[in-house]
């Protein structure tokens, strides 16, 4: 029992001691991203904010949603993942690629995988985890705030890391209490920390914690009314899932457990992670578009576009601001006796009093506001620096580029930008290749009973098939390719046969390849295929046939030349 009856106070017994060390110092290392994290997220959004001596409009100008959404825009389609059965079973291996399309559909892989590229641009990487459900393994996307990583981790494998965390897991009090998970000591204990004074002030720093994890969202014009779900006096608890290596005297060896437990207080599950979800891995996937060995928060788009963003705003602001001045049309005026100046409404043919006097310039004048005329071309000219730092180029972003006349510059640039995003998608598809492999894992230890599969026929109706663990069960490779980089190499494979048959205009055999290769680009089905190689065989049977008939043709003319002609020496006197 951590309460000290004695001294009405909570004690921490050693191993959460050790969870919370744990805790803390990957807090640390993250902590110093936060502020960064902030301002590219409210960049994005277009919310900035107001000062009283740089930028004081409340304006934006949507660099930083540009480039995203660019960059996004190359690489926002999920990589293919085919299933190669290693034994050769070709059924087994139909069955489970099913398996696998099926819950990219029911689990929305594909939206969770454009939230993943979006995390990675914003804050330099993103974190997925896989969850085991009673239908089989689920996937979401971790708030970047929301996990801590081991500092002493490989940027570049998660299982390097002695622990990761999982933080902000808000439940409330009567939530916990009926979960069949957690222990019943947990369980007493809980009870007893949200009654002591020590569990009431946790739990009003419990819900700041909440709600700064809100206010993200209410920044962005969401309003969150998830308070509402604890009424009726439940407590706010924060729950931690604690992944991490606990020396075990009896095998000597490092065991990989899960703790969990409520508002770093209370251990409520304590178990290895192979008697949780039946492997020895943990179950998240961490990937970064520019990773470090030194760093495991390396910089991302975003934070090379913040600054010129900021920069971009106040001068922005600074010109809206000096337009509204001059408008303004305010002047100086020199006080005396005789005068006391007035507003008058503007309009046609409107008289206004001068001020007495010979010269009404020595008693009026306007406020010289000088102009900001240059504003604009330094904004632009910091747009091009962003442009070529992120090669989100202005072509890429749908932009004519100026300067730019000629077809072949442009397709340089476009080149260019084109082999940037390729690169960025090489280690997108490698954190596909090990979420695959880890999904695969993960269904082979817990796959349900059974499954059902559905598709859909030639007449469109949906067919039902109950399959069961041994219909699929067996050893998998994934096979990823990425849909930038294979479009880059079908385009050069197809430019290098355009190139090869020009050289070979004549040769049947090498045109019938590039035809194939061509056509397997396109998304056919397997009958499309079939009806465009018998429409290309037709048509090639009927140009061999005219040529024949065409030969046959000439030959007869050439007879019927030769007759004519004998005709003709016979026919002559002699």
């Amino acid at each position: 029992m951590p309460y000290d009856i004695l001294h009405n106070t909570w004690v921490k017994s050693d191993l959460m001691v050790k969870l919370t060390d744990e805790k803390k110092s990957g807090f640390d290392i993250q902590e110093r991203k936060h502020n960064d994290w902030t301002e590219n997220y409210e960049l994005y959004r277009n919310k900035v904010k107001t000062n009283r001596l740089t930028q004081r409009q409340a304006v934006n100008i949507p660099l930083m949603k540009e480039t995203v959404k660019t960059l996004l825009s190359k690489i926002d389609d999920a990589p293919n993942v085919d299933w190669k059965e290693l034994t050769g079973d070709e059924q087994k291996e139909l069955i489970y690629q099913e398996v696998w399309n099926q819950n990219v559909k029911e689990n929305n892989l594909e939206l969770i995988d454009i939230l993943d590229k979006k995390n990675v641009l914003l804050y330099g990487l993103s974190t997925k985890k896989l969850n085991i459900t009673k239908t089989g393994v689920i996937t979401e996307v971790l708030d970047v705030y929301d996990v801590l990583f081991d500092p002493l981790m490989n940027a570049w494998d998660i299982d390097s890391a002695r622990f990761v965390i999982q933080q902000n897991i808000f439940r409330s009090v009567r939530d916990i209490l009926a979960d069949d998970r957690y222990s019943k000591e947990g369980k007493d204990e809980l009870k007893l920390w949200t009654d002591s004074p020590a569990g009431i002030l946790q739990s009003e720093k419990s819900k700041e914690e909440w709600e700064k994890k809100m206010e993200r969202l209410k920044a962005m014009g969401i309003e969150s009314n998830q308070f509402a779900l604890y009424a009726g006096g439940d407590r706010i608890v924060n729950l931690t899932e604690h992944y991490t290596k606990i020396w075990d005297t009896k095998t000597k060896k490092f065991i990989k457990r899960v703790i969990v437990y409520a508002d770093d207080t209370i251990e409520l599950l304590n178990e290895t992670l192979e008697n949780l979800i039946g492997v020895d891995f943990w179950p998240f996937v961490v990937w970064s578009e520019d990773p470090e060995t030194v760093d495991i928060y390396p910089d991302s788009v975003a934070d090379l576009v913040r600054t010129p963003n900021k920069v971009l705003n106040v001068w922005f602001s600074q010109l809206i601001e000096n337009r509204t001045l001059k408008n303004f049309q305010m002047h100086w005026f020199l006080p005396n006796q005789n005068y006391t100046p007035q507003t008058y409404t503007p309009g046609a043919g409107v008289m206004l009093p001068a001020p007495p006097g010979d010269d009404i310039n020595k008693v009026i004048k306007p406020v010289e506001i000088s102009g900001l005329d240059d504003t604009l071309t330094a904004i632009s000219a910091v747009i091009n620096m962003v442009e070529r730092g992120t090669g989100a180029t202005a072509i890429e972003k749908g932009q004519s580029e100026t300067g730019q006349q000629t077809l072949g510059e442009i397709n340089v640039l476009v080149g260019k930008a084109q082999e940037r995003t390729t690169a960025m998608a090489k280690f997108y598809r490698l954190a596909w290749y090990k979420f695959a492999k880890k999904w695969d894992a993960l269904m082979q230890a817990n796959a349900p009973k059974f499954m059902k599969l559905y598709k859909q026929g030639r007449s469109g109706k949906m067919f039902e098939k109950r399959i069961f663990t041994n219909d699929w069960k067996s050893a998998y490779e994934p096979l990823v390719s990425s849909s930038s980089e294979q479009e880059a190499n079908d385009t050069k494979s197809i430019q290098k046969f355009m190139f090869v048959m020009s050289q070979f205009p004549n040769n049947t055999a090498l045109r019938k390849i590039a035809q194939k290769r061509e056509l397997e680009i396109l998304d056919l089905s397997p009958e499309e295929l079939k009806q465009v190689e018998e429409a290309e065989d037709k048509a090639n049977e009927m140009a061999m046939m005219g040529a024949e008939m065409g030969a046959v043709q000439g030959g007869q003319s050439n007879v019927q030349n030769e007759i004519a002609q004998k005709l003709q020496i016979l026919n002559q006197p002699a």
